[in-house]
Formats: structure tokens, sequence, C-alpha cells
């Protein structure tokens, strides 16, 4: 196990960003500990054991997680039930964040029509044998239409929109950064894939996560307790 531990973190190199992101939440976790960020941690815990058990079901084959009925190389179900977790967090924060009614609803019909389009994508793809890309993809833009909600209340309100010392502002300009381009890689991958091997959009995507995770960690230490909102 230590071995092949070893050969998960030299493949998965942008996972360890992961960890270090995780460890710095804790160290100063007394910053937002009752703010609507006080679950932040859980998800990103499991964001990182996530992928650590998506890389063994499809390289070990003591973790099939279905014996007799999946091949062991099948870990997209994993992904599929991280996803609705994932946007759903991220939906609901920003949804009790903002004030203007108007933009609430909105964000609820969106996050509807996102887990809808999980549903749809049930009928067309086998989410054991398959990444739903395309609810995947839907769902990202539509955390992008949240964030940019997010951001037009705190005009609405008269506030900042650059907050340095408010950990919710670098965590939604993480997210936004990083979901903005990261559909339309993740399409790619699907669609074409020769253009994604051509050029290695693979290693673009892993530097694009570990860009969004790096902004996390200067809001984690920047942030304030009395500035959060």
């Amino acid at each position: 196990m230590p071995e092949e531990l070893i050969v998960f973190f030299k493949e998965s190199y942008f996972v360890v960003v992961y960890g270090l992101t995780l460890a710095i939440a804790f160290i100063t976790y007394k910053k937002y500990y009752d703010t609507e960020l006080k679950y932040f941690p859980v998800l990103i815990a499991y964001t990182f054991f996530n992928e650590l058990l998506g890389y063994f079901i499809r390289y070990n084959p003591n973790f099939a997680l279905f014996e007799d009925f999946l091949k062991n190389t099948h870990n997209d179900i994993i992904y599929n039930i991280y996803n609705i977790f994932y946007f759903g967090f991220f939906y609901f924060l920003y949804w009790k964040l903002i004030t203007n009614q108007t933009f609430k609803k909105r964000i609820v019909i969106a996050a509807l029509i996102a887990f809808l389009t999980h549903l749809v994508s049930l009928f067309f793809q086998n989410p054991f044998e398959m990444n739903l890309f395309y609810a995947t993809a839907f769902s990202s833009w539509a955390l992008v239409f949240c964030i940019v909600l997010y951001f037009l209340d705190k005009l609405n309100n008269n506030d900042k929109l650059v907050q340095t010392n408010n950990l919710m502002f670098w965590v939604s300009l993480g997210l936004f950064i990083f979901y903005n381009v990261f559909p339309i890689i993740y399409l790619i991958g699907f669609l074409q894939y020769e253009t994604w091997a051509t050029y290695n959009l693979l290693t673009v995507l892993r530097i694009g996560i570990i860009l969004m995770y790096t902004i996390f960690i200067i809001g984690f230490v920047k942030g304030k307790r009395r500035s959060f909102s």
C-alpha cells in the first residue's frame, strides 16, 4: 500500500494540493467556524478521499466496488455521486449568502435544472460505466451563474467586489476562474479525444485545479472572521 500511495501521488500530483488545502482549512478553522463555510473542510476532505478511492478502484483489483457486476476499472459512479454533493453544497451556499430574493429564486431554478440534467442523463448514459459529462458541464455553468449573482448582490448592497479579507471572496474567485474553463475542456475530453490528447488538456485541467485550490489557500490565510459575508 505505501508503494501504491507513492505511485498515486506521482501520477496524481495535483491531489497534493487537496491535502495541503485541507490542512490549512483546519488550521484556520476558528476564522470561519460559525459562518456558512463551516462545512467547507468536509467537502475538501471528501474531494481528497474521492480522488484517492477513484484511483485505486481503477488501478487496483482489490478495490472493486461491485464484484461480478462491474469491471474493476469502473470508478465513474463515485464521481457521479460526488458531483451531486459538490455542486449542491455551493448552490445552497450562495442561496444562503445572497440577500436579493429574485437572485435566490434564480439560484433555485438553476440548481433544479442542474439536478434535472443529471436525472435525464441517466436515460442515455450508464452512471456506473460513464461520467455524466453533459450534466457535470451544465452544473459547472450553473455554479458560475450563482457566483455572478453573488457578486451582483454585493454591488446592489454597495459592497466592494474585491474583499481581500473575506474568505468567501477568494472561494468565489477560485471557483469562478476554474469553472468558466473547466466545462469546455471537460467536454472536449469526452467528445473530441484527439484534441484533448494533442494539446495535453489533462495537464491544463490539473494546473487549473492547482490554481483554484491555491486561491482557496490564500483565502484561508488572509481571511478574517469579521470580514466574512
